[in-house]
């Protein structure tokens, strides 16, 4: 068999799959949801199921919270399904719903698998499926009820009422089954009344079976006993015999309802048609509530007839009865129901604006139902995402699923529908809303630089040369891909895919290429569990990359040996001759410096050039040599690194005694410096008096020398020649006088020869050459000497 690529891929990808999956967080599946349970559902019964997946834990913990508390779910219980868990929620064995108590409840389910908590809600949603007529507990007790009249009661009055706490299924109709026939009669209403004949016997007790029975057939018994009470002469008179009020419900318990007050003495008041709805005061005949009245439980307390008895509590026969009709007004005291009672729904980030995400069905439970108005509640992260349009909710606004708010609440948009009714007072009900957004690549990458790079050739390997940098606008951000296109023939840079840090891969060369420009593909990664090469963007960007030059090239002299010859006369400005160095590394600056061979320093660099100090070849004086090899240091660099080469220069001198320059350059003799030295010693200092004695005394002695040195120059034969003296040139010699820097001597050129002859004076053999120059003291007048033999010229 061959082998198949698209195969193996296709299996490499399931694998990878499933361990993505295994990897996945752990979360419940079905939540959160509403499910509707019946009143009577019995014990035991499964109220819901759901599963748990990605938990890699063989002992998971799972507890659940309800709210209002209760004790009829049992704890949730867990079975293994393969790789999940399934859990099951029931009702326990005290569970006893009542939906006119408690219509819903809120179960919160937290699971903790492998260190990672998990949490959600369940909303039960109780319904009460009793169809049957219920009858007031201690009418349809085994004992029954009893009702206490007096004889004289008239005709056909009502007598009791037969109250129903379940009155489904109208119309309801009553019957006295026990005694058949039987001389009092119930109403369409269930009221029990009197004979029509009255009663004949005062003294007499009546028991009575009553059935109840809906349209369904479904009925309750119960059991009423009349005893009749003789009448005596004490009457007993109320003052308004029938009264109607009307009262509000949820006045609560204990409300007032009314007064009646009847005439006579030690009056005492009941009612003879009991009424578990109200109450009488036996001293005030104040009558009020028992219970809150709620029309939406009990309808039938819309509208209730009371029998009330007054008589005398010292002679009971002594009585009479009056009516009160009460009628309830309904109140606005339900808030709206609605189907669901919470919105999950998941849509891609690109629903359009307008799209319908769910339909509320609500109706107004209250007696008076109203019509019903929808708005949306927003969160800070759902604001003017969504509106309502009649039942309806719709998308308002672009949603939204690269940014780091929605991504801070796992993409998931929260708000609240508030359906309100149209009653005195309106209430609402609240319907929470979890809408979460799904991916959808639909931004490209872009390169936001830097694009231009330097890198120093000799960096080594693995060197980074700086860092790409490109933005997605999809969730997670920036969440790129880099790679290099081309541009490199071998291979010279390396580009981390993730960071797009560039390194460089092979040896760099200024020399041979100082530039570089690279293409670069940015590619999303979709934030997908496996590559989407449909879905995925990309974009591209050219970044060059500069190569500096680095010192690593020695400088080279071509030739590296020279020769000349020159005069001893050759002016100090001009060149001798001029190396020809250079460098291939183009930053290099190359310095020149005689390193060796220069003999009495005269020689020295001007740039590239060699240039010398004045000769002296006086064969009664200094005498230089004739013949110099110099060493030339060429350098490339004042820092590291640096490198250098040295050149040989023979320079052959040729001497020249004639006092003409060889050029027509006119030398200028520079100006001599003087040289001020500076000494700090410790001295003494006297007081003022003996330093005005000491200076007329220094005074007078210098003036007593003066006048002696004069009269000695004026005795003097030589001193007192005037005529000018014909001079000879003078020659370099490192013992002059009076002159501070040799070099500054070997500078100056002689003066030309005086063509005045009458000015020259004879000249001895012995005085054709001077080495000194001074300055009388007295006269100022400047001479020549011979060092050697004392003698002197006047200048």
């Amino acid at each position: 068999m061959g082998f198949h690529p698209s195969e193996s891929l296709l299996k490499l990808s399931i694998a990878l799959l499933c361990i993505m999956q295994a990897k996945g967080q752990v979360s419940f599946v079905g939540l959160p949801d509403t499910v509707t349970l019946l009143q009577s559902s019995a014990r035991g019964t499964v109220v819901y199921t759901f599963t748990m997946e990605n938990c890699n834990s063989t002992n998971p913990t799972v507890t659940m919270d309800a709210s209002p508390t209760t004790n009829f779910f049992n704890t949730p219980s867990l079975t293994i399904a393969g790789l999940d868990y399934n859990i099951e929620i029931t009702l326990s064995s005290t569970v006893a719903l009542n939906a006119d108590v408690v219509n819903q409840y809120i179960l919160t389910i937290t699971a903790t698998c492998d260190n990672e908590t998990v949490f959600n809600q369940l909303f039960v949603m109780i319904k009460n499926d009793i169809v049957e007529p219920q009858c007031e507990p201690k009418f349809s007790s085994q004992a029954g009820d009893t009702v206490t009249v007096y004889s004289n009661i008239p005709a056909s009055s009502p007598i009791y009422k037969v109250v129903l706490r379940q009155p489904n299924n109208a119309p309801v109709t009553y019957s006295i089954i026990q005694p058949s026939p039987s001389v009092f009669a119930i109403s369409t209403s269930g009221s029990v009344l009197s004979p029509t004949s009255g009663f004949t016997n005062a003294a007499k007790t009546y028991q009575l079976q009553i059935k109840v029975t809906d349209s369904l057939g479904n009925s309750c018994n119960g059991t009423l006993t009349v005893e009749v009470l003789p009448v005596y002469q004490n009457p007993i008179n109320f003052t308004v015999p029938s009264t109607a009020v009307t009262i509000r419900e949820n006045a609560g318990p204990g409300a007032f309802v009314t007064t009646i007050t009847a005439q006579g003495n030690n009056v005492q008041y009941e009612m003879i048609s009991p009424n578990s709805a109200y109450y009488i005061n036996a001293d005030t005949g104040i009558i009020r509530t028992t219970f809150n009245l709620d029309l939406e439980r009990i309808p039938s307390l819309a509208s209730t007839t009371l029998q009330v008895r007054a008589y005398d509590k010292n002679l009971r026969s002594s009585s009479a009865i009056a009516t009160v009709n009460i009628t309830v007004l309904d109140v606005n005291d339900m808030a709206p129901l609605c189907t669901p009672a919470v919105i999950v729904n998941q849509v891609p980030q690109t629903t359009p604006i307008g799209n319908i995400l769910a339909t509320l069905t609500c109706t107004d439970p209250d007696v008076n139902s109203t019509a019903l108005s929808y708005s949306v509640i927003s969160n800070a992260n759902s604001l003017y995402s969504f509106r309502m349009q009649s039942n309806n909710l719709v998308v308002n606004n672009t949603l939204n699923y690269d940014s780091a708010e929605i991504a801070s609440v796992n993409f998931q948009y929260s708000a609240t529908i508030v359906v309100t009714d149209s009653g005195t007072p309106q209430l609402t009900t609240n319907i929470p809303v979890f809408i979460t957004v799904t991916p959808v690549n639909n931004y490209s990458p872009q390169c936001i630089g830097p694009l231009t790079y330097s890198v120093n050739e000799n960096a080594p390997f693995g060197t980074v040369v700086g860092q790409l940098n490109a933005t997605d606008a999809d969730y997670k951000f920036n969440n790129v891909e880099f790679t290099i296109e081309g541009g490199q023939n071998p291979p010279v840079f390396y580009m981390d895919p993730k960071s797009g840090e560039i390194h460089v891969l092979g040896p760099l060369d200024f020399e041979t290429r100082s530039s570089y420009s690279l293409r670069i593909q940015v590619v999303d990664l979709n934030n997908d569990i496996m590559p989407d090469p449909v879905n995925q963007k990309s974009t591209y960007c050219t970044i060059t990359i500069n190569v500096q030059d680095y010192n690593d090239n020695p400088p080279v002299c071509n030739p590296p040996y020279y020769s000349t010859t020159i005069y001893s006369t050759l002016v100090t400005t001009s060149n001798i001759l001029s190396l020809q160095c250079t460098d291939v590394d183009p930053t290099s600056t190359l310095t020149y410096s005689i390193v060796g061979g220069n003999v009495d320093n005269l020689f020295l660099m001007n740039g590239n050039s060699i240039r010398h100090n004045p000769f002296s070849y006086n064969p009664d004086g200094v005498y230089n040599p004739v013949s110099f090899t110099l060493l030339v240091k060429v350098t490339d660099s004042t820092s590291s690194p640096q490198f250098s080469t040295t050149a040989i220069v023979n320079i052959d001198v040729v001497p020249w005694t004639t006092t003409q320059p060889t050029t027509t350059t006119t030398t200028t003799t520079p100006e001599k410096k003087t040289k001020i030295v500076n000494e700090t010693s410790t001295y003494w200092q006297p007081d003022i008096w003996f330093m005005v004695v000491l200076t007329i005394t220094a005074a007078l002695l210098l003036l007593a020398l003066s006048l002696l040195a004069w009269k000695l120059a004026t005795g003097n034969p030589i001193c007192g020649n005037t005529a000018t003296e014909a001079t000879q040139p003078l020659l370099q010699n490192k013992s002059v006088a009076n002159v501070e820097n040799p070099l500054d001597a070997a500078k100056e050129q002689p003066p030309p020869p005086s063509k005045d002859k009458k000015d020259i004076a004879p000249v001895s053999p012995l005085s054709l050459q001077f080495d000194g120059r001074a300055q009388d003291p007295v006269t100022g007048r400047e001479y020549l000497f011979n060092s050697h033999t004392g003698e002197r010229r006047w200048l």
